[in-house]
C-alpha cells in the first residue's frame, strides 16, 4: 500500500458505505444473503471499535421483497414495487440488527426522501438525529423511502446519489460504494477480459466519465444503478473534499479497504472542503424549478458573484416557492448556479427581464429585488 493512500484511508473517521442490492440480495435463490450482512457488522465493528463513525446506505428492500412475493424481474408497475419495498425492509432490517446485535451494536432505520434534501428545516433535523445516533454508538441504516416514493422507485441509481447526499451532509472523509465489479476499469471488463483496474483517481474528468458508459445504463434484474450514477456520486463528494473508494462488495469489507491494501479505485477528494450551507446549496437534494439567465448575467454572476436579479432571467421552468432551492441555467443549459428563491415562479415570470425599479412597481414594495441573493447563491 502506497504512503499516501494509508494515509488517506486510515485517517479516514466519517464514514458512509453504500451497499447495492447486487450484493445484498440473491438474484438466483432471492431473499437477503444473511452470511454477507454478518460479515459486514462484524467488519463495520471493527471500525466503531477503533472510534471511526460509520452509516450505511443500504440497497435491498425491493429485491427482498421480490423474493418473499415470488417475483423473478423487478415488476414495471410502481404499486408493485413499493409493495415489495414494503414487505422486503422487514426483511432487511431484521438481518441487519440480528448481525449487529451479535457483535455488540444496534442499528437505527431512517427513510428519507427527496424532501428531506430540499427542505433546509429537515436537512437539519437528519444531520441532529444522525449525530445523536453516532453520539449512541447506534449505525444508522438509510434507504430511499421506497414504499411511498414514487419518483425514487422508477430512478437510475436512486441509491448511488443518496449515498453521496448522505456523505455531503454527514460531512463525511470517505465514501465507500460496494458494487459487483473490482473498481473502475479502463474498459468494460465483462466485454474486454484485458481491461485495466483503475487503482487511484485523483480527478473525474470527462475522460473518466466516459469510461461509464452511457446516462442511464443500469444493471439486474435487482439494482436500478449502473457505473455511471456511482461514478458521478462519487464526482460530487469528491468536488465537495471527500474521498470515495469502490470496491467488489462480494470480495471485500470495509476494514480491509481502511487498513489493508484491498482491491478497488480510490478517488481523491478536492483538497478545500465546503462548509455545510455551501454543501447542501451546491450537491445535496434537487431542485424544486430553474431559471434560465442571458449572457449578460452569467458574467455578472461568475464574475462579479452578484445576486440573481430578475433582469438577467429570461425563462423559468418548473413552479417553485419561495425558500425553495432553485437552479440557474445559461440559454445554452448549462448549469451556472444554485440558490434559495426569494421570489415564486408565478410573480418572476410578470417580471421577466424587468429591472429592478419595474420590478417593485409590478409586484409590489414587499416583494424583494433579488431572486436569489448572493449570500444564499453558489455558483459553478
Amino acid at each position: 500500500m502506497s504512503e499516501l493512500r494509508k494515509n488517506i484511508l486510515g485517517e479516514a473517521k466519517r464514514i458512509v458505505i453504500k451497499i447495492g442490492s447486487r450484493i445484498l440480495v440473491d438474484s438466483e435463490r432471492g431473499g437477503v444473503r444473511t452470511k454477507f450482512i454478518q460479515r459486514l457488522a462484524h467488519s463495520v465493528s471493527k471500525l466503531l471499535e477503533d472510534g471511526k463513525e460509520v452509516i450505511i446506505v443500504t440497497s435491498g428492500a425491493v429485491g427482498t421483497g421480490m423474493a418473499i412475493l415470488g417475483y423473478d424481474e423487478k415488476p414495471k408497475n410502481t404499486a408493485e414495487k413499493q409493495a415489495c419495498a414494503a414487505v422486503g425492509q422487514i426483511d432487511l432490517m431484521y438481518v441487519y440488527r440480528e448481525m449487529f446485535l451479535g457483535n455488540g451494536f444496534s442499528v437505527g432505520q431512517i427513510l428519507l426522501s427527496a424532501d428531506d434534501f430540499r427542505n433546509r428545516t429537515r436537512y437539519r433535523n437528519l444531520q441532529n438525529t444522525l449525530n445523536t445516533m453516532i453520539a449512541k454508538r447506534i449505525v444508522p441504516l438509510i434507504n430511499e423511502n421506497d414504499s411511498l416514493a414514487l419518483k425514487e422507485l422508477n430512478a437510475i441509481g436512486d441509491n448511488d446519489k443518496l449515498s453521496s447526499d448522505v456523505a455531503l451532509f454527514f460531512d463525511a472523509d470517505l465514501l465507500i460504494i460496494f458494487t459487483d465489479e473490482d473498481g473502475l476499469f479502463d474498459d468494460n471488463p465483462k466485454k474486454n477480459p484485458n481491461a485495466r483496474l483503475l487503482r487511484f483517481v485523483p480527478e473525474i474528468t470527462p475522460e473518466i466519465l466516459a469510461l461509464t458508459g452511457k446516462p442511464g445504463e443500469a444493471g439486474s434484474a435487482v439494482s436500478t444503478g449502473g457505473m455511471r450514477s456511482k461514478i458521478e456520486s462519487i464526482r460530487a463528494v469528491a468536488r465537495s473534499g471527500c474521498n470515495a473508494f469502490l470496491a467488489n462488495g462480494a470480495k471485500v469489507l470495509p476494514d480491509e479497504i481502511i487498513y489493508g491494501d484491498a482491491i478497488g479505485t480510490l478517488f481523491i477528494g478536492n483538497h478545500k472542503k465546503l462548509g455545510s450551507r455551501r454543501r447542501w446549496l451546491s450537491f445535496v437534494s434537487t431542485p424544486s424549478g430553474k431559471v434560465i439567465v442571458d449572457d449578460g448575467c452569467v458574467s455578472a454572476l461568475r464574475k462579479k458573484h452578484s445576486s440573481l436579479l430578475p433582469v438577467g432571467v429570461i425563462a423559468v421552468q418548473k413552479n417553485f416557492k419561495v425558500g425553495d432551492l432553485i437552479e440557474v441555467l445559461s440559454s445554452s443549459g448549462e448549469r451556472i448556479a444554485r440558490g434559495i428563491a426569494q421570489i415564486d415562479s408565478a410573480n418572476l415570470t410578470l417580471v421577466l427581464h424587468k429591472k429592478s425599479s419595474e420590478v417593485q412597481s409590478i409586484l409590489g414594495k414587499e416583494i424583494p429585488e433579488e431572486v436569489i441573493h448572493k449570500n444564499n447563491l453558489v455558483v459553478f
